[in-house]
Order: C-alpha cells, then structure tokens, then sequence
C-alpha cells in the first residue's frame, strides 16, 4: 500500500516540477543547465612505480607498488607518499576495455594517513600501442583514453578538506619493465 501512494506523489509531483521522464520525451532537446556544468582545478599529480602484475584470471589482473620505489602524490596544495597497502584490480570486460579499482594508502605531508579510491575505465588501446606497452615502452597522453575518478579519505586537521572533494583524472603515462608506473593528473571537480 505505501508502495502505491508513493508511486501516486511521484506521478503528481514529477510533472510538476517540470521533469520529463525519458518515455514520453520523444525527441525532445534536453538543454544542459549552465549552473551544473563542471569547473576542473588542478588538485594533484599521482604517480605509482608498479611491479609485474599478478594475472588471477583472463579477465583480472592485480597489479600493486614497486617496493622500495615510492609513489607519490603532489599537487600545490598537498603532498605525500603511496605505502603499502595499495593494489590496482583491472577486470578485462569481454570487447577488450578495461575497468579500474583502485585502492591506495598514502601518508600525507603532515604525517597522517588518507586513503585514495578510483574507479576508471581505459578503453581498449590499438593493438600497437599494446604490443609497444608490452614491450616496455612508455604510453604517453593522449593516446590512450584511459580515465579515473578519484575520492579520499582522511582524519587529517591540515587535509581535511580533501574529504569533500570529488575528483577526476586522466593518465599522463604508463610503462612496464624497470621503468614501470602508471601517472595521473587529478582535478577537483568544482
């Protein structure tokens, strides 16, 4: 029964406000408002040295840090180092694209621990460029399309702003072989 007079407000109330659910939209131009159009501010750089990764099955790789070769992030208003525990689980999706989880901790420049979560995907590169990455050839930006989309945690009093923030990021570069790390420039989204 509440179901039902729920259901019922929403049918009064959606119109009124003057949304169009997608059914009765037809061919309708939706205008985007101005006013919701995102603002992008450099926050930070994120650069993590990676080992050789570890393949749990066709469609899961598990990558994690270089020990004793530091990540790190930077940016004007923040800094700090990658530790352990960080990982990178990148499921293989069945036309070759690739989703991002990413979890990384990081020791602030205060000293104090935060978290870094990302979810991303990186669209399935040419087969040359793969086999150039394979090789251990650095992939720069742009080609790739390879994007991320950062949040953090933190009991920081210095970076507790860092909290409120919703960010987004595309990869700069990524390598394998002795060199291998994977960089991201961040924005906040303002």
């Amino acid at each position: 029964m509440k179901t039902a007079k729920l259901l019922s407000a929403l049918a009064i109330a959606v119109p009124a406000l003057g949304i169009v659910p997608p059914s009765s939209a037809g061919a309708q131009t939706i205008t985007p408002v101005e006013a919701a159009k995102p603002t992008l501010k450099f926050l930070m750089r994120l650069y993590a040295p990676l080992e050789l990764p570890t393949m749990v099955t066709d469609g899961l790789i598990v990558f994690h840090p270089r020990e004793n070769a530091k990540g790190y992030i930077q940016g004007p208003n923040i800094n700090g180092e990658m530790v352990p525990p960080t990982g990178d689980w990148v499921r293989v999706l069945p036309g070759g694209n690739m989703r991002i989880d990413v979890r990384a901790l990081i020791r602030l420049g205060d000293g104090t621990p935060a978290t870094i979560a990302y979810n991303g995907v990186l669209v399935k590169p040419s087969a040359e460029s793969w086999e150039r990455f394979m090789q251990g050839k650095k992939i720069e930006a742009p080609e790739w399309h390879y994007v991320v989309a950062p949040i953090f945690e933190t009991n920081s009093k210095k970076y507790a702003w860092l909290n409120n923030v919703q960010a987004v990021g595309k990869f700069v570069s990524i390598q394998t072989g002795p060199e291998a790390h994977v960089a991201f420039d961040l924005y906040e989204v303002l």
